[in-house]
């Protein structure tokens, strides 16, 4: 590195924080859905994976989010029924399977007592991550997140939010995911870290442990 690493940007998704068990998850939107939108669990889930479907291709061909709301509204442009209660089950099935990964929470208040911290993630709702860490006990400097920005990692805009908010440099900040989309960061000349072995960044490590003890070693 060229320069003193003064700030870290972590991704949340797939990072810091999981869902316990997609089939659960799943189950519990299709009991939700059910309820409010009066039709079957097997067709509330046809119609919940079909409006999921079309935000991911939205997502995809545009790099725009599309919000927890617009989920709610495509849904209820399939099936009828009131955006704002299908809201409610979508935020409230999400947060009932969200948990941390393994000890993130202990590195993101050993790392927010160290570095200046951001969460820079694609997410439907802020407030996931903001109950996240409301649970966990932990804070940041600054949110980043798709659903106020608008963009979607890879997009520059997110990162250059980021680094703007805390006042750094790119070679003066290290992103930390575990996807490709975290991998945008590069084109900011910003160095990425990626944990696990989905993708390959500047450097990899097994874990967010592994990833505090080369930072400590770094200095």
């Amino acid at each position: 590195m060229n320069a003193r690493v003064r700030a870290l940007l972590i991704d949340f998704f797939g990072t810091l924080a999981e869902v316990d068990d997609e089939r659960s998850y799943l189950e519990d939107v299709a009991a939700g859905l059910s309820s409010v939108l009066g039709v079957s669990g097997d067709k509330s889930l046809e119609y919940f994976m079909e409006a999921r479907r079309l935000a991911n291709a939205v997502r995809e061909a545009s790099l725009a989010e599309i919000t927890v709301d617009g989920q709610a509204a495509l849904i209820t442009a399939l099936a009828g029924g009131d955006w704002r209660s299908v809201r409610a089950v979508l935020v409230n099935a999400m947060l009932n399977h969200l948990v941390p990964v393994d000890r993130s929470p202990e590195f993101l208040m050993w790392a927010s007592s160290r570095f200046k911290t951001a969460i820079i993630s694609n997410i439907t709702c802020r407030c996931y991550v903001e109950e996240f860490l409301r649970r966990v006990g932990a804070s940041v400097d600054v949110l980043v997140t798709s659903d106020v920005v608008r963009y979607r990692k890879p997009h520059r805009a997110m990162f250059r939010i980021a680094l703007k908010r805390l006042g750094v440099r790119p070679e003066e900040a290290v992103m930390v995911g575990d996807d490709d989309v975290d991998l945008g960061a590069r084109a900011l000349g910003i160095l990425t870290v990626v944990i696990g072995d989905k993708v390959r960044g500047d450097l990899n490590f097994s874990s967010l442990a592994e990833f505090r003890r080369w930072l400590e070693e770094a200095g």
